[in-house]
């Protein structure tokens, strides 16, 4: 089965935020560099956390962690950019260490260059998260945990000191989108879209981002994505078989409706 059959007809939308985070690109070497969103990999393991699914350090069945769970096949995840990010560079000491028997050992530590997120303009940077799964055990435990804001781990944004807070927004109505030229408001594969520059005032960026692992923990190929830095919708022409979503829901009391595309 493709991404192409799940044909979802609601998602979960929840804002996941917090004043730091860094979610570290898989192709970067001795200084830490950070995505200015969180790939469909990072999605995955927050929600795992979340659910409390086991990854490969919690379980030694393989066909138990949560990797393949997360598939495009079996679930449809969006990710907006709500806030502007600025970066920020800081060097940290990391410990070497290796244990010994019982015994933890210290060595000397080393320092690494590690780009940090903030917010420009606000307290907190922001992301909106919009999941589907195809399991309605996953789904429906998923939007028990945001309505009772019961999660089994804490979330955190891209590493455990950078601890983050979610928001559940709503259970939004998808519907797909026939028209071409479209905003958008959700990270995209740049292959399934044709940018509009006629906008000066949007800004944008390609990352090259994991996609996903199969349950070895080997990864699956990566691909290009494109967003607005600004936190802007984005103005595309989208290419022949793209599937985009309408997506309506409520925030505050106000209806809304944006575009989105599956990662």
């Amino acid at each position: 089965m493709s991404s192409n059959d799940l044909n979802p007809e609601k998602v979960l939308i929840f804002d996941i935020k917090g004043p730091m985070a860094h979610f570290r690109k898989f192709y970067t070497n001795s200084s830490s560099l950070s995505y200015l969103v969180p790939p469909k990999t990072v999605v995955a393991g927050l929600i795992a956390g979340l659910l409390g699914l086991p990854s490969e350090r919690h379980t030694k069945d393989k066909e138990e962690t949560y990797y393949e769970k997360f598939s495009s096949d079996k679930c449809f995840v969006a990710v907006s950019l709500r806030t502007k990010i600025r970066r920020m560079m800081q060097t940290v000491n990391y410990k070497y260490t290796k244990t010994d028997g019982k015994k933890i050992l210290f060595n000397q530590p080393t320092q690494i260059p590690l780009e940090i997120l903030i917010p420009e303009d606000f307290d907190n940077i922001k992301y909106r998260i919009y999941f589907y799964h195809n399991y309605k055990g996953i789904y429906c435990e998923l939007k028990e945990r945001l309505d009772d804001q019961r999660f089994v781990y804490p979330p955190y944004m891209g590493l455990t000191e950078f601890l983050a807070s979610i928001d559940y927004i709503d259970e939004g109505n998808l519907s797909k989108s026939f028209e071409q030229k479209i905003d958008l408001n959700c990270v995209s594969k740049l292959k399934e879209v044709e940018l509009d520059f006629s906008d000066n005032n949007l800004q944008y960026i390609t990352e090259k981002m994991p996609t996903g692992f199969l349950n070895d923990r080997t990864p699956k190929k990566p691909e290009e994505y494109v967003f607005e830095v600004k936190g802007n919708t984005m103005r595309v022409n989208l290419k022949d078989e793209t599937i985009c979503y309408s997506v309506s829901y409520i925030e505050n009391g106000r209806k809304l409706t944006e575009n989105i595309l599956s990662m």
